[in-house]
């Protein structure tokens, strides 16, 4: 398992946790981001480390936190990063070179918007970072990138986190061709793979590269 490769959980929607033990296997390190270490626990994935002001977990909890062999990076509750965004930072600390991300979306709007666009900081330095929520897999993107699952039906979406961006694509029914999406509308949301491979070259700007299963399809 390579340690440049972390899984970072954090405490929102767990919707597809079984994809939960696969991920865990091919990263090597796994952090939980405070109430996620419970959930983990649940359902059985083991944590390297748990970060947070633990203010998620029952007393029950925080004190079987501190009798497991887990390191605890513990915070004062009135900090100014999130517990997700603190556990981004200590990865990045390291040598990671890919962030897969679980559990970031669900429950308040502002949460989840602020966790996709902090994790930007990850990819200005060239770390690779996957989100996963239930069927759904979405990287975000600088330069070219291969799609890596998919299969033709399936949706893809590409949306800007920039201003604008512009986007040429190899594989989706609508192929885009030096084409500029602009932040502000819906141009690139719900286009579909025609066929494998699906290759994406971004000449300028960050895209939000989102992909998930044909309607009424499984995971491919």
């Amino acid at each position: 398992m390579p340690d440049d490769i972390i899984l970072i959980l954090a405490d929102g929607e767990w919707r597809g946790a079984a994809r939960l033990p696969g991920l865990a296997t091919c990263a090597g390190r796994v952090l939980a981001a405070d109430g996620a270490w419970a959930k983990a626990t649940a359902n059985g994935i083991p944590v390297d480390a748990v970060i947070g002001d633990l203010d998620s977990l029952t007393s029950k909890e925080r004190e079987a936190l501190l009798d497991a062999d887990v390191d605890v990076h513990g915070y004062a509750p009135d900090k100014d990063l999130t517990d997700l965004e603190l556990a981004v930072d200590i990865a990045l600390a390291g040598q990671a070179r890919r962030l897969i991300v679980f559990g970031a979306f669900g429950g308040r709007i502002d949460h989840t918007l602020a966790n996709v666009l902090m994790l930007e900081k990850a990819v200005a330095r060239g770390v690779a970072v996957e989100l996963i929520v239930g069927e759904e897999t979405a990287w975000l993107i600088r330069d070219r990138f291969t799609l890596p699952i998919g299969r033709p039906g399936d949706r893809v979406s590409l949306i800007p986190l920039s201003d604008e961006a512009v986007v040429r694509t190899e594989g989706l029914a609508y192929p885009l061709d030096d084409e500029t999406l602009a932040r502000a509308s819906a141009h690139g949301v719900s286009n579909v793979i025609e066929t494998m491979p699906v290759r994406i070259a971004l000449r300028s700007g960050t895209l939000l590269v989102v992909h998930g299963p044909a309607e009424g399809g499984d995971r491919a």
